[in-house]
């Protein structure tokens, strides 16, 4: 794994985690097939998408990316998820901060 910098946002089937250090990272990857590990996409702090190998990834739009956050949020028991909209990451960041 070439993961350098964190925070970051992990994405997996149809799922969205908020991962502050390495330790996060590898209990999140821990019950991943390697096949999810493979397909998965990371965002980090400055924007940039990127399979866990490092390798760079096409951004994900910002539909998918609300869709996502709300389901997160969602599961987490907050109410009023359907009024979010991201329109750009630093939101991603701060909406899924709240989730750890």
């Amino acid at each position: 794994m070439t993961i350098k910098s964190y925070p970051l946002v992990l994405i997996f089937d149809q799922s969205i985690e908020y991962i502050e250090c390495e330790e996060d990272l590898q209990e999140s990857l821990y019950y991943l097939s390697e096949t999810q590990t493979k397909t998965a996409t990371c965002i980090d702090f400055e924007g940039r998408f990127s399979g866990l190998n490092g390798q760079g990834k096409a951004p994900l739009s910002y539909e998918f990316l609300t869709l996502l956050v709300q389901q997160k949020l969602a599961e987490e028991g907050q109410c009023c998820t359907a009024k979010i909209q991201i329109t750009e990451l630093e939101q991603v960041f701060s909406l899924m901060r709240e989730t750890v």
